[in-house]
């Protein structure tokens, strides 16, 4: 008899929990949450609804109809995934109400099908910049991973991106639309890092393992029990995952949601050691190749293509962090990394445009709570910048960037 594992998710009202509290009793503690009340001026509850309460397919087509997608074919194995489809918006809609006339799906020849990963709110800034569909809500806002890609040269400059045919993703903010029955196998999301997921009409279950439980995967009894354990989630609430919890999840009704897969300083180490282990693998991969001069490039192109981006890291006090790891790893001992002027990266406008941003969404996770960034404001201040390097603007190796770190956390009062 296989071991049988329970638990509910907690549920409750996102209007009556503080940012504080959600760090404390839930992010902090690496624990799911199930909230309500949070997508009432949503406008995508208005305008992706039926006066039915199931997805109002015709927007869809009529407002986004050439948009291409990514679609998964349930039925159909490909390797480890569902094999994946490319089409419009309008040819998937069509398909769906094809098939909408069956409860039985690819068990009567029809496709089950299910539009994943669609970066919806990208498409809307480049193609219909004036269509709001929803607001991250405030416990989700410290984002570094779509903070960072949204200032990427790839949206800034498009065509030098294609020129340099680097491997990366426009961002991790998705919606997904399916029919009763589609479902996604079992997975651990990108990075292993944070998701947040809102139903905006119709029901989906998840079943899921903690990170305590990852070993289960490998008892086919224990495991399958394990997984029972689930959690239902219906139009109008949005659920918080932990970072790497292994899930599979069905759509009860036909379903639409939105999703955004996110890190910050509370999960960041993670992410790091998951980098830092595929690039190990990506190295063993093509050891045979070590004495070629394009290795390391070729280590970082294919754990790109792994991870599906590079890890950017901006907290701070976690870089040092990182960085004290780095340097105690035995692999780290004696490389040096490629030279980086502070000077130049600190003057650049992008990066001021970026601070502006980082500082808005701070303000607005802390409800304006009167936080002074004016010590920050005084080292990005142009005419001040070179009190931030007295041993020079030059980072060479983990020590050099240590040693910056040290500085900066002085300048601004700042325990190290």
């Amino acid at each position: 008899m296989g071991l049988k594992i329970g638990g509910e998710v907690e549920k409750v009202n996102g209007k009556e929990l503080t940012y504080a509290e959600f760090v404390e009793k839930y992010l902090d503690r690496n624990q799911p949450i199930i909230l309500t009340g949070l997508t009432d001026d949503w406008r995508a509850c208005r305008d992706w609804v039926s006066g039915d309460g199931k997805p109002n397919l015709r927007f869809f087509s009529d407002q986004f109809g050439s948009s291409r997608v990514q679609v998964a074919d349930c039925a159909t194995r490909e390797f480890s995934d569902q094999k994946r489809l490319e089409m419009s918006v309008s040819e998937f809609i069509q398909l769906w109400i094809s098939s909408s006339s069956s409860d039985n799906g690819a068990a009567d020849g029809k496709p089950l099908l299910y539009l994943k990963d669609w970066h919806f709110v990208r498409v809307c800034l480049r193609e219909y910049p004036d269509y709001v569909a929803y607001s991250t809500p405030v416990f989700f806002l410290d984002d570094w991973l779509n903070l960072y890609l949204d200032k990427h040269h790839m949206h800034v400059d498009p065509e030098s991106y294609q020129e340099r045919n680097e491997v990366n993703c426009s961002d991790y903010r998705f919606v997904y639309m399916g029919a009763k029955g589609t479902w996604t196998p079992l997975h651990a999301d990108v990075f292993r890092s944070y998701s947040w997921s809102a139903n905006v009409c119709g029901r989906k279950q998840w079943y899921f393992l903690s990170p305590s439980q990852h070993h289960l995967v490998f008892d086919r009894q224990s495991g399958w029990n394990a997984l029972r354990n689930d959690m239902k989630l219906s139009s109008g609430t949005i659920k918080f995952i932990i970072w790497y919890s292994i899930e599979a999840l069905s759509y009860i009704e036909d379903t639409i949601s939105i999703n955004h897969n996110w890190f910050n300083g509370y999960n960041i180490s993670w992410v790091w050691d998951l980098l830092l282990r595929e690039y190990h693998e990506a190295a063993g991969y093509i050891e045979d190749l070590k004495e070629c001069d394009e290795f390391e490039e070729l280590c970082h192109r294919n754990l790109a293509a792994n991870a599906s981006s590079r890890s950017f890291l901006f907290n701070l006090k976690n870089i040092k962090c990182i960085t004290l790891k780095m340097k105690s790893e035995a692999e780290w001992q004696n490389w040096g990394i490629a030279a980086t002027d502070l000077a130049e990266t600190i003057e650049e406008q992008s990066f001021m445009d970026f601070c502006d941003s980082l500082e808005r969404t701070c303000s607005m996770i802390y409800n304006h709570s009167g936080i002074d960034f004016s010590p920050f404001r005084t080292l990005l201040d142009h005419e001040q910048t070179s009190v931030l390097y007295p041993h020079g603007s030059h980072i060479r190796n983990l020590d050099d960037l240590i040693t910056f770190l040290d500085h900066a956390f002085k300048l601004v009062g700042s325990e190290s």
